[in-house]
């Protein structure tokens, strides 16, 4: 459920093949999954701090098929919110949302909807949700508290579980699953624009589709694709209002984030120059088969063949395992960890999701199975999840240039990375990837100086530098989830990116 190539949480086949959940294969910990303010200076009341005083309400009523009042292990719910599957394709696939109304100005058409998606590929949105900015906290023990710093404080959030074989979701047979960013894009704009049909109240509302890790790759490419079916709409038919997009710590052009691992390491004193000239020697020479085309589009070419690319591209492949295997195992997502912090928490969400009565809370069928993975550490198994098989061929390949400066020419965008996650989705690799653009507001951005931002007015949160419609922020004291880690600082970020506040103003 958390981007960790380093941990496969227990995997079951389901009885009904309809009913598959799947996991995935393995890239570069290319930031796997799957990359979680307060203007409106709410004080937001704990009321669930002990959530066992709420636990034996008798659930209140539902207002619509896809209402959910109540809570297993948490009670009745506050916020208003709804939850579902809806169809995405001739194959009856599936896409599972959960949908939060703000906590401020609820009915007002300038509170924008946050669409949150999780990377893996396979990684469940249900992470960002209960561990990072939603308007719960999963606790240790399974049951859930108020988060008091969700970003429900500054507008709606609609969490997806896509593409289909992620969380709940499912396909009849392998031909609703997708091969590509273009197949995914064009799934969950079917399960973006049925949930406008479903509550079109929320429709006209300005919209940013965030996302971290892997979803690095999935926001850009279904920001774009909103952006072209808008272009397309007739005046009679609505557009989706578009304002921006978020994409923290994210996958979006695997090699060249790749090449910035070791210097991440050698930053760090994790390895020494010796090491870093070896690992260079290898990714240089990957770098120059890809650039020669005989890498093609594909991450397994590199695991099937047993010629010179298999031997310096699997070389690559592994280079982050390697690196931290040498510097005595830190956890590559959060560098200041031994171990995968992640593995106990994806037992307590896998747990949480399978239980009969959450499956009933949120209006999923009996007996769905619900699974969280990282797609990637499944590398070129043919027994992998179907949906790691279906995105093998994406692992190498690169968000476009033209798709990133549309997105950066034409929307609100925000880069944001925690300085401690040592994966390829590390903040080095995010600039590296911002500086290589060439938008309309890139000699702006140039020229601009990177400057500290304060959260409410006090600590430094991290170091911001923005130009045009762009700003890239590094998150201090953080790893790969920074709404996990720092969540009053990524509200703060988030507060300052919705009302273009500057990171530079107090």
């Amino acid at each position: 459920m958390y981007e960790s190539r380093h941990y496969r949480p227990p995997y079951t086949e389901p009885k009904q093949p309809n009913r598959l959940m799947y996991p995935f294969f393995g890239l570069l910990a290319f930031c796997l999954f799957v990359t979680t303010s307060l203007s409106m200076r709410t004080t937001i009341p704990h009321r669930n701090e002990s959530p066992s005083l709420r636990l034996d309400e008798p659930p209140a009523p539902k207002l619509s098929s896809d209402h959910v009042p109540y809570l297993p292990r948490f009670g009745n719910v506050e916020e208003k919110q709804y939850a579902g599957l809806v169809t995405v394709n001739a194959a009856e696939g599936n896409i599972f949302y959960w949908f939060f109304e703000s906590r401020v100005n609820p009915l007002s058409r300038d509170t924008p909807l946050i669409v949150w998606l999780n990377g893996g590929p396979g990684a469940s949105s249900m992470t960002g949700l209960l561990t990072e900015m939603g308007p719960y906290r999963m606790n240790a023990d399974g049951t859930m508290s108020s988060h008091p710093h969700s970003w429900t404080n500054l507008g709606h959030m609609l969490f997806f579980d896509q593409p289909v074989g992620t969380g709940y979701t499912s396909a009849k047979n392998e031909s609703g699953y997708v091969n590509s960013q273009l197949e995914m894009a064009e799934q969950l704009y079917i399960a973006l624009t049925s949930f406008y049909d479903l509550h079109p109240e929320y429709a006209m509302n300005r919209v940013v589709i965030a996302g971290e890790s892997y979803a690095g790759k999935y926001v850009p490419h279904i920001a774009h694709y909103i952006h072209e079916m808008n272009q397309k709409k007739s005046e009679k038919k609505t557009s989706i209002n578009l304002w921006g997009v978020a994409i923290g710590n994210g996958e979006m052009k695997p090699l060249v984030q790749t090449m910035t691992v070791a210097d991440y390491a050698l930053s760090l004193g994790l390895i020494d120059k010796e090491q870093f000239d070896q690992h260079r020697q290898s990714l240089e020479k990957c770098a120059s088969l890809v650039q020669e085309g005989k890498l093609v589009d594909a991450f397994g070419v590199c695991q099937r063949t047993e010629d010179e690319v298999h031997f310096w591209c699997w070389r690559v492949l592994t280079l982050h395992e390697q690196i931290y295997r040498e510097a005595g195992n830190p956890f590559i997502y959060d560098i200041r960890q031994q171990g995968n912090a992640f593995t106990a928490l994806t037992l307590t969400l896998s747990k949480y999701f399978n239980l009969p009565e959450t499956r009933e809370a949120l209006n999923i069928p009996p007996n769905t199975l619900w699974t969280s993975i990282d797609g990637s550490s499944y590398g070129d198994d043919p027994t992998a999840p179907a949906i790691a098989r279906h995105l093998l061929n994406d692992e190498m390949v690169d968000v476009s240039d033209e798709i990133l400066e549309t997105l950066m020419n034409k929307y609100h965008v925000l880069y944001y990375a925690g300085n401690m996650d040592g994966s390829s989705c590390n903040h080095l690799g995010m600039s590296r990837v911002v500086d290589q653009l060439k938008w309309n507001g890139a000699e702006e951005f140039h020229r601009a100086t990177r400057h500290p931002w304060k959260v409410n007015g006090d600590s430094v949160g991290g170091l911001a530098k923005e130009g045009g419609n762009v700003a890239v922020v590094v998150i201090t004291n953080s790893g790969h989830l920074v709404p996990t880690d720092q969540p009053e600082a990524s509200l703060e970020m988030m507060r300052r990116f919705l009302t273009q506040r500057s990171f530079a103003l107090p």
